[in-house]
């Protein structure tokens, strides 16, 4: 299938500013606090703006300080790369003049709803519905709404907005059509013992989990990716200057229990990793056999470097992204007291990687149906994964 010609210049707004702090140089000296507010709060934000990057054929980033008629000279539609920015958290009333002011269509790509439980009901803001009356009276019958699953386009419907469910960029990431039947063949030939712990933080109200999960990454020589809140990336950066507040005790205490604050240092340089874009992150996962944990895009990223994982959902936003993917999911609550390794190894059937390539080739065809409804010419990698 060929790929269409250019017709609309891109500019991507990817809520995050870690390129520009990498091109300032500061990302090696930066505190946790900087570096935390430059990936947008979380390290897992690269995964869907560098998956969104990887899908247009071409495009050029902006901020929403750039002045619209910058914006409205070098580009002809926005695409906003979106999180969980639907729920009771977020207001985007900015977001709406900030839009308006661009004055150019508007399409936003992997938006999502955050509630405790799938099915929740969610009240959206009178600023977030003001985003998205902006967004929504630009878009003419191109959809403008691609979300990350069907609870959150039930959320939209209900306050009268339609969407397209195509789930996350960052499901492609690797140019391999197919993936689950690698990683079935992979799983099948024998798992490793080492795993990669997609790490939640301190504030679980149940601990116990997590524990479990700190466990099996000491005792199997596993790695602990930490993404969130600013307190675990000081733990992963190991800089001395992050490690004097009272929240990072409270992180010590509750977290690695029983250990000396020497201690917790040692182990978080022992085992702790952050990172700030999706290819490091992913040839770094390839040196462990499997990806378990609380945070998606710990384990989609593994996924997209050909090792198995499971989601170990904590809320609607975890769990809608996995089911939708077709990514192997279940509660965290659940976390298992046994072997990790034949968790993971039994979620990964030959159906199951059959099932994940069905569901990515699908999703990929929709999203580059929408992103050509708009003009918007997809990238030869979309286009091979669409087929």
């Amino acid at each position: 299938m060929a790929v269409s010609k250019a017709r609309r210049r891109v500019a991507i707004l990817p809520n995050l500013s870690i390129r520009q702090l990498g091109d300032a140089g500061r990302v090696p000296t930066a505190d946790a606090a900087t570096l935390t507010e430059a990936l947008g709060g979380n390290a897992g934000n690269v995964a869907y703006v560098d998956g969104l990057v990887a899908s247009l054929a071409d495009s050029h980033m902006i901020t929403w300080s750039t002045p619209p008629e910058i914006v409205r000279a070098t580009a002809d539609i926005i695409v906003v790369a979106c999180a969980n920015q639907l729920g009771d958290h977020v207001d985007l009333a900015g977001w709406a003049v900030r839009l308006a002011a661009f004055g150019l269509p508007v399409l936003l790509v992997g938006l999502g709803a955050q509630a405790p439980t799938l099915g929740a009901s969610l009240d959206l803001k009178p600023g977030t519905r003001a985003a998205l009356d902006v967004v929504a009276a630009a878009a003419g019958t191109a959809p403008a709404m691609l979300v990350r699953g069907a609870y959150t386009a039930e959320i939209l419907a209900r306050n009268g907005y339609a969407s397209t469910v195509i789930g996350c960029p960052s499901l492609f990431l690797s140019p391999t059509r197919d993936l689950g039947a690698r990683i079935a063949a992979r799983v099948a030939a024998g798992l490793g013992p080492r795993p990669a712990i997609a790490a939640g933080h301190q504030h679980h109200a149940d601990m116990a989990p997590e524990h479990r999960l700190i466990a099996a990454a000491e005792r199997d020589d596993g790695c602990y990716v930490v993404q969130h809140p600013a307190t675990m990336i000081a733990l992963a950066r190991s800089d001395p200057a992050d490690m004097q507040s009272a929240e990072f005790a409270m992180l010590a205490q509750r977290l690695l229990p029983g250990l000396t604050p020497a201690q917790v240092v040692a182990w978080g340089r022992r085992r702790a990793f952050v990172f700030t874009d999706s290819q490091n992150w992913m040839s770094f996962l390839r040196r462990y056999d499997y990806a378990i944990g609380p945070r998606f895009h710990g384990v989609a990223l593994a996924i997209q470097a050909q090792r198995p994982g499971v989601v170990l959902h904590v809320d609607s936003r975890t769990r809608e992204m996995a089911e939708t993917m077709a990514i192997p999911t279940r509660s965290f609550d659940d976390a298992p007291r046994s072997d990790l390794r034949d968790v993971v190894a039994n979620a990964w059937t030959p159906g199951t990687g059959a099932a994940f390539d069905t569901r990515r080739a699908t999703l990929a065809r929709v999203f580059r149906t929408a992103l050509e409804a708009h003009g918007i010419t997809v990238s030869a990698r979309l286009a091979a994964l669409s087929r």
